[in-house]
């Protein structure tokens, strides 16, 4: 049975999560054109992320690397399933716009050859603008429509956590659903993932390379993800119109299973982290063995 994420499509295996977010797309009746747009940003994004893609370095923020995007794309992609299933009104093409929002929603993280920047992660306070800005510019060369650009730059913003979402004004109904899908796709992705804990500590490194001073430490990042889970709850809740709760859906019809991964994984790194605060702290390294992450620190 089914118990983890993971066990459907492991997002270290970049061919099987391409194939995953075919499959995701056929769910929900995406035609064979918008599939192959799809997979065409899919397989561009790798490169850019990569630093096969012409005028950019490669990606180098070891939190927010292409893991990171397979993770809140196929999230973003079963919350758009979840909510059709639930009786959301979600066009196909939305569903398309949805995906290509997530694939492009951290490439703003990316260096230009010509930025003189040591790192990407200076970027982290913009890097939701620049995303859009990538995406515009991309979208445009490929011949998209102004409506569809607009809409996917919309998806986008949402995922920026200082954007007061209530002041928002989207596009239309199906936008607004959109929007909240992706912005609960970037959250669910990390948070559930089963290496989340082991990344925080690159995610420290990420923010004290962009000067964020929120964290004094490490350890004071790890102890005060424990609340983040709380404040994410509420946003869930208040920001994003609860978008996740119809989750269990897409795991009974799709796998046969009536459990919300994304919930189980939220919930067991939670406990886990909490854990290793309470019980051993100063000690986080030790307890946090997975994939062997922590040694490449």
């Amino acid at each position: 049975m089914l118990s983890q994420l993971s066990m459907i499509v492991s997002t270290k295996d970049i061919p099987a999560c391409r194939a995953a977010i075919v499959q995701l797309l056929g769910f929900m009746k995406v035609e064979r054109d918008y599939i192959d747009r799809a997979t065409e940003i899919f397989d561009d994004v790798y490169r850019l992320y990569s630093g096969l893609y012409p005028g950019y370095r490669h990606c180098d923020t070891p939190y927010h690397d292409f893991q990171h995007v397979l993770d809140v794309t196929l999230a973003s992609l079963r919350l758009c399933d979840a909510a059709i299933l639930a009786g959301e009104q979600i066009s196909a093409h939305g569903a398309f716009l949805a995906c290509i929002a997530a694939l492009f929603h951290d490439t703003g993280y990316i260096p230009t050859l010509d930025d003189q920047v040591e790192t990407g992660a200076v970027y982290t306070p913009t890097h939701v603008s620049r995303s859009i800005i990538f995406a515009q510019k991309y979208m445009a060369e490929k011949n998209y429509s102004g409506d569809d650009i607009q809409r996917v730059s919309q998806m986008i913003l949402l995922t920026d956590l200082a954007v007061e979402i209530k002041y928002v004004l989207f596009i239309d109904r199906e936008n607004e659903i959109l929007a909240k899908i992706v912005a609960a796709g970037d959250l669910l992705g990390q948070m559930a993932d089963r290496i989340y804990l082991e990344k925080l500590p690159y995610l420290y490194l990420e923010f004290r390379a962009a000067n964020i001073t929120a964290y004094t430490s490490e350890e004071d990042l790890m102890l005060k993800t424990c609340g983040f889970f709380k404040v994410m709850d509420n946003r869930f809740k208040n920001d994003l119109d609860n978008v996740a709760d119809c989750l269990y859906l897409h795991f009974n019809q799709r796998y046969g299973i009536n459990v919300d991964l994304y919930k189980v994984g939220m919930q067991h790194n939670l406990e886990y982290l909490s854990y290793i605060m309470t019980e051993h702290p100063g000690r986080h390294r030790d307890f946090l063995k997975r994939d062997g992450i922590i040694k490449k620190l």
